[in-house]
């Protein structure tokens, strides 16, 4: 069996040019934890939602069989831990996120990472590997504008994004 733990909190990050983004995560990091298991292993997840949140929180992940991909087993309300187990079977790279109503709002505050499911026995070595995904931020301030940014809702659900980020910043990748 392999143990991850997830716990939900905010951080402050850096999008660019004097800008900012109060995100929701998952262990302090936008994008979340990269997770390695094997065909065959037996995923142990444990999700915490830290006493500071103000909102219930789960963890969706699309390798595991089942409705839900453990969605309901993990519904936590602010400072309850919930663990669920699955069996990786089909090898891939497949996404994870909170699916907590309303998806998208928990998705683009920067709830979602990746998991890696290689085939039993294992992928060849190489000598660097990158972790890399793409999120986009729906905001009241125009891209260029300094400050802290917030999420405007209208913009989210017309699809309209401000901010377009590889890892939770707009400039991490540009240089």
């Amino acid at each position: 069996m392999i143990n991850f733990e997830l716990e939900t909190t905010k951080v402050v990050g850096r999008l660019g040019n004097g800008s900012s983004y109060k995100f929701s995560t998952f262990n302090n990091t936008v994008l979340d934890p990269m997770i390695r298991v094997r065909v065959g292993d037996t995923a142990n997840v444990t999700m915490k939602n830290s006493i500071d949140s103000a909102h219930i929180h789960l963890v969706d992940f699309h390798a595991a069989n089942g409705p839900g991909g453990g969605a309901a087993a993990t519904q936590a309300a602010p400072c309850q831990s919930k663990s669920f187990s699955f069996k990786a079977l089909t090898p891939g790279l497949y996404d994870y996120h909170c699916a907590t109503p309303m998806v998208a709002q928990h998705i683009t505050n920067g709830m979602y990472g990746m998991l890696l499911v290689e085939p039993e026995g294992g992928l060849d070595p190489v000598d660097k590997e990158f972790y890399v995904m793409q999120g986009e931020l729906y905001t009241a301030q125009r891209h260029v504008s300094s400050g802290l940014q917030e999420c405007l809702l209208d913009k989210m659900l017309d699809e309209n994004p401000d901010h377009m980020m590889f890892n939770g910043s707009t400039v991490q990748w540009t240089h």
